[in-house]
């Protein structure tokens, strides 16, 4: 799903001194479709979050550390910033640049594992579901069966394949057209009719346009597989990384959990709800697990998506 980068030296960026995960991960674009990707500067924090109750201390050391620019994986870069080099990137483009070694660890959409089996999964924590999920929506004007074209964001990647999965394998849709936007480009209300929209993240937080309907992909997923589903969990680009950062990142998970309030406090992204509804989504909407109910949840994931012919 994503353009493959050319190759590129590997970024030397400068530690940022403001301990702010959460708000550094929120300033930067993505780009746009068809661009290089290279692995972007740390940008500057816009705010200070409250400081954990004692400071965590990392025992790896310093990594380049890829995170998805959404509220819902900040937790799981806590306290991370004072330590490592944290980097807003697209879910898209994590895989390649796990592989080319711009990256050493990276919260990457699920899909970039089964694509490159190469990639070490870090079990330690990962951004699921188990039932509705909120930030992952497909918009339409008509029921799905009625749907023949799908619009994706640019930057997706497992929610994209997940969206096709759901339309053609249980709403009958067989002959689905997949179509890239650039989604701060686009609107759902843009579309024909016959014409769905997949948003994710931040943005499929708002409200729908009037007479849209909205289809929440994480309860559409365990309304027919009755498992959680992975969107996106901790990878490292050989065995010895994911064993040294292991412990890094679940110090950085367990006390971020701890911190849901002043992470949307201080959350500078695109959010529009208050504060109560958006600790609401993380608290319940958003899993953190990793473990043997998740993985078969993401085998089931991966044998589906091979059965209609979505990846090889």
């Amino acid at each position: 799903m994503a353009d493959t980068p050319a190759a590129a030296p590997a970024p030397t960026p400068k530690p940022e001194t403001a301990p702010t995960p959460a708000a550094a991960l929120t300033t930067a674009a993505a780009p746009a479709a068809g661009a290089t990707a290279t692995a972007p500067p740390p940008t500057p924090a816009s705010a200070a979050p409250p400081e954990p109750s004692k400071p965590l201390k990392f025992i790896a050391k310093p990594m380049k550390i890829g995170v998805v620019p959404f509220l819902n994986a900040q937790p799981l870069v806590w306290g991370m910033k004072d330590h490592h080099q944290i980097f807003p990137v697209p879910p898209s483009q994590m895989g390649t640049l796990l592989k080319e070694g711009r990256l050493d660890v990276a919260l990457a959409p699920i899909v970039a594992y089964f694509l490159n089996p190469e990639l070490q999964i870090v079990p330690v924590a990962a951004i699921g579901s188990k039932g509705p999920v909120k930030s992952v929506r497909v918009l339409s004007h008509v029921s799905l069966q009625e749907v023949d074209t799908l619009y994706v964001d640019s930057n997706s990647q497992t929610s994209a394949l997940l969206a096709q999965l759901i339309l053609k394998k249980w709403f009958g849709v067989r002959k689905l057209k997949v179509k890239t936007v650039d989604v701060t480009q686009f609107r759902p209300n843009m579309t024909k009719t016959w014409e769905a929209t997949l948003q994710i993240g931040d943005a499929a937080m708002v409200a729908a346009p009037t007479g849209m309907t909205v289809t929440d992909l994480g309860e559409e997923w365990f309304r027919y597989t009755q498992k959680p589903f992975v969107f996106a969990t901790w990878m490292a680009r050989n065995v010895p990384i994911a064993r040294e950062i292991e412990m890094d990142l679940l110090a950085s998970k367990n006390e971020g959990l701890k911190y849901f309030e002043d992470i949307v406090k201080i959350y500078k992204g695109i959010w529009v709800f208050e504060h109560p509804k958006a600790k609401e989504y993380l608290e319940k909407n958003i899993s953190y697990a990793y473990g043997p109910e998740e993985v078969r949840g993401q085998m089931e994931f991966q044998k589906l998506l091979k059965e209609e012919g979505l990846i090889l």
